[in-house]
């Protein structure tokens, strides 16, 4: 039984979550340190939440969401590291590493996204998720 949003707004094709629509950055370099915090992740993400960054909107955003999809890489390429006796794990690291460099790609170009099960888990872990008001619980 489809139920379809309350709002109006169209189905997000992530599942619970769509970005918000009024994080911009402020400044030039915003968007390139938002890139770059999906390639370092997740220690670009806990600077940027340690110093005066964290009080911009954009970069706060991008700088959980980051920090999330750190923390899933470091399990990602743990399990590829020991998976790679079976050459299975070989196969996986190009595939996150080309992920890292999307979403960096992804952070610069568009802005503000979702990434598929991490924005909705950095939404449900951080409660100064700019980005978790618009997240709803619903199946």
């Amino acid at each position: 039984m489809y139920n379809p949003p309350p709002t109006g707004q169209p189905p997000s094709p992530y599942g619970g979550s769509q970005p918000p629509v009024n994080l911009q950055p402020q400044e030039d370099n915003d968007k390139i340190i938002a890139a770059i915090s999906y390639i370092f992740a997740p220690i670009l993400s806990i600077i940027i939440l340690v110093t005066d960054m964290k009080n911009k909107p954009f970069l706060k955003y991008h700088a959980y969401q980051s920090l999330t999809f750190g923390i899933a890489l470091i399990v990602g390429w743990t399990l590829a590291s020991f998976l790679a006796v079976v050459f299975i794990g070989c196969l996986i690291m190009p595939v996150l590493l080309v992920a890292q460099f999307y979403y960096a790609y992804q952070a610069y170009s568009k802005g503000i996204f979702t990434i598929p099960l991490v924005t909705d888990l950095t939404a449900k872990f951080f409660n100064e998720f700019p980005g978790g008001q618009n997240t709803s619980n619903t199946l």
